[in-house]
């Protein structure tokens, strides 16, 4: 069961969360890719740090997902899914050989939906 979350609605409901979100891309080959990432919301914008390697995923494929698990005792897990409006990944040199450093940067996603869905419980 899934119940939607209004686009206006998202900074509430996902401050609400005391879990670290994940980013979720799709890396070349097809694999999905899942990141724990500090997001920044501005209304329907996330302003998401992430890895160099979330980063390049994001700027090659850009309908990427933020989820927030569920809680420990809670039922519901927050999905948002978007696209992403910009990638701005660091640029900083390693200062031994000059080269990057890789150590990632910031991935600019505008929600396109989000909803509150009910995490299965195990049987056991």
């Amino acid at each position: 069961m899934s119940v939607k979350v209004e686009l206006e609605k998202l900074l509430e409901v996902s401050s609400g969360y005391g879990t670290t979100p994940m980013l979720l891309t799709t890396d070349a080959d097809g694999r999905p890719r899942a990141s724990a990432v500090a997001v920044a919301w501005d209304g329907e914008v996330a302003t998401v740090r992430a890895g160099h390697r979330s980063v390049a995923n994001a700027a090659e494929r850009p309908l990427v997902s933020l989820l927030w698990p569920a809680p420990p005792g809670e039922r519901f897990a927050l999905l948002v899914d978007g696209e992403v409006a910009e990638v701005r990944p660091d640029d900083i040199p390693d200062d031994a050989t000059g080269r990057s450093a890789k150590p990632g940067g910031f991935v600019v996603v505008r929600a396109t939906g989000g909803i509150l869905h009910v995490v299965a419980r195990s049987h056991s």
